[in-house]
């Protein structure tokens, strides 16, 4: 009985395990971003900009390098840019995914950025947005982070008029979280587990 119930502990922690650890997260700092390019792929996410939109390393106001985006011009005021933002195709399914936004301050503009992060399942449908208004004398860096199942691509960015220096750097992601059933899964092995380490003390007492 003590070995039965051993190899059913076993065959659900066996089972449970593939979705039980998280692996760790990934970070992202654009420092190999060498050349502005229309498309930039590493570490199984690529990331690209609008039509004809580049990626250009440029070294930001936290001191390291970063990445921006094309500016793209107000056709009614040619003094108006905004960010065009950049997207992030992941390889895989993700979990989490954040990324740090910021501007150079520019007192004399006063703009102020909408910095925002969306995510997207495979289908292209929004799991999630989140937003974030600097003044324009914040040239600290935002972190901004959504958690949800199923994220195939992300997009992140500023809108608005003042968005032409935003920056971001640090885009960090990670694999889903277990689902429910592999918590149960553990759940179910490690309590087996126990009962019969216990069973197993009690019989050699």
């Amino acid at each position: 009985m003590r070995k039965l119930a051993f190899t059913a502990a076993l065959a659900a922690l066996s089972f449970a395990a593939p979705g039980a650890a998280l692996a760790a997260a990934t970070v992202i700092d654009f420092e190999s971003l060498a050349l502005p390019t229309t498309s930039y792929s590493v570490s199984g996410v690529t990331f690209t900009t609008g039509a004809g939109g580049l990626l250009s390393p440029v070294d930001g106001p936290n001191g390291t390098r970063t990445v921006i985006g094309n500016f793209v011009e107000d056709p009614n005021d040619p003094d108006i840019f905004s960010f065009d933002p950049i997207r992030a195709d992941f390889a895989g399914v993700m979990g989490t995914v954040a990324v740090d936004l910021g501007d150079w301050p520019s007192e004399d503009f006063g703009d102020e950025d909408l910095l925002f992060l969306e995510v997207f399942d495979a289908f292209d449908v929004s799991l999630g947005r989140v937003e974030w208004l600097i003044g324009p004398a914040e040239p600290d860096f935002k972190t901004l982070s959504i958690s949800a199942a199923g994220i195939k691509s992300a997009t992140f960015g500023s809108i608005g008029g003042g968005g032409s220096s935003v920056y971001a750097d640090n885009f960090t992601f990670d694999t889903a979280v277990p689902e429910p059933a592999t918590w149960a899964l553990l759940i179910l092995g490690f309590t087996a587990t126990g009962a019969m380490l216990r069973q197993r003390r009690a019989a050699l007492a």
